[in-house]
């Protein structure tokens, strides 16, 4: 199983979600959270820790601790979010680096970066488009806060 987590500010509101699917990438579990307001108070007392705050401490914990199918690997598209050793940053980039690899001629930068992950990302690639889900989670959580 593979785990997809995200979290998005959408009109100064902050959700989180967390998508894990099998291995040809059909939904096997799906939480997230109801939208967070900060206080104007909040604002001010967090200052720029605000954001980092609610995603790591309030969402993100949260939903990985809630989750009943647990993930072998968690993706996530954003580096504030590594908080948990199972946990692997993917972004697509332009170029090939040390920290890189090559699926279907695009770049993928991946923190932390080891053999194993680069194995199991390599084997997860054969059957389905590795970065697809990120897609449905953030389409889910659109529709989540606009509803």
């Amino acid at each position: 199983m593979i785990g997809y987590f995200s979290v998005r500010k959408i009109n100064e509101k902050y959700l989180g979600g967390i998508l894990i699917i099998d291995e040809r990438g059909i939904p096997i579990e799906f939480k997230y959270t109801e939208p967070i307001t900060p206080t104007g108070l909040q604002k001010i007392i967090y200052g720029s820790s605000l954001e980092e705050y609610l995603s790591v401490e309030i969402i993100g914990k949260t939903l990985i601790e809630k989750i009943e199918n647990k993930p072998e690997i968690i993706f996530v598209n954003d580096p504030s979010l590594t908080f948990k050793e199972n946990i692997v940053l993917i972004i697509e980039i332009n170029t090939s680096s040390s920290e890189t690899i090559e699926i279907n001629n695009r770049f993928f930068k991946i923190t932390p970066f080891n053999d194993t992950i680069k194995g199991k990302i390599l084997e997860i690639s054969e059957k389905i488009e590795i970065t697809e889900p990120f897609s449905r989670l953030e389409k889910a959580l659109s529709y989540i806060c606009e509803s």
